[in-house]
């Protein structure tokens, strides 16, 4: 794994990464990515964000662009929501999905009440 590329944003307060995996296409999961690029930074997997994984036809490098954020709060106060969905499992995307619409139901029955 190499670090291409490594610029910090004062005001956001996190890094933006690009880090090339060799080797890794067809075979790198987004968890496995964000635990390889925490490892290689010296942080902690809880403060690393995906942006995206990106390979190319003909090629066994995947480019991987991340956010390392200041602290884990940090990061869920500015990543948005739909990126740390897509690190799930589907089963995990399933009950979650469900909870939302278990959550979303009862408010617009009280509503029809008033």
């Amino acid at each position: 794994m190499q670090v291409l590329k490594k610029t910090d944003s004062k005001v956001l307060g996190r890094t933006y990464a690009e880090l090339a995996f060799e080797g890794k296409s067809g075979g790198l999961t987004r968890k496995a990515a964000v635990e390889e690029a925490a490892k290689e930074l010296g942080v902690d997997p809880g403060r690393v964000g995906l942006v995206s994984l990106e390979g190319q036809s003909g090629v066994t490098a995947v480019l991987g662009r991340f956010y390392v954020y200041e602290s884990a709060e940090a990061k869920k106060k500015l990543h948005q929501r739909h990126l740390e969905e897509r690190m799930l499992t589907k089963e995990e995307r399933e009950k979650l999905r469900q909870e939302r619409k278990k959550a979303a139901a009862p408010a617009p029955a009280a509503e029809a009440k008033k």
